[in-house]
């Protein structure tokens, strides 16, 4: 299982950056995508930090619940594939404009 997730984050920022490439609308949707998942993790955080003050609990003895939000987890998850995805598409167009 493990090799799946690691060959999966290296595999799909490659082909997000294809598909931007070959179409342009990819683009805007990878990017509205990325900040939906940037504003609901950091929502969901911010939810959580200010849960824990009112609870007066210490937030790394309580960060399993903020882990196991299956939002947070997708959310997070997609914006571990955006950046490598933004950092292929920049090194393209630099490539590019050699």
């Amino acid at each position: 299982m493990l090799f799946w997730l690691i060959a999966g984050f290296i595999a799909v920022p490659f082909v997000m950056a294809v598909l931007a490439a070959l179409n342009r609308g990819f683009r805007w949707i990878w990017s509205l995508l990325a900040l939906l998942s940037f504003y609901i993790t950091g929502s969901i955080l911010a939810a959580d930090v200010y849960r824990n003050i009112l609870h007066g609990t210490v937030l790394t003895t309580d960060v399993h619940h903020l882990l196991l939000n299956p939002c947070f987890l997708v959310a997070g998850a997609y914006l571990g594939l955006y950046v490598p995805y933004r950092m292929l598409a920049g090194l393209w167009v630099h490539m590019r404009r050699r």
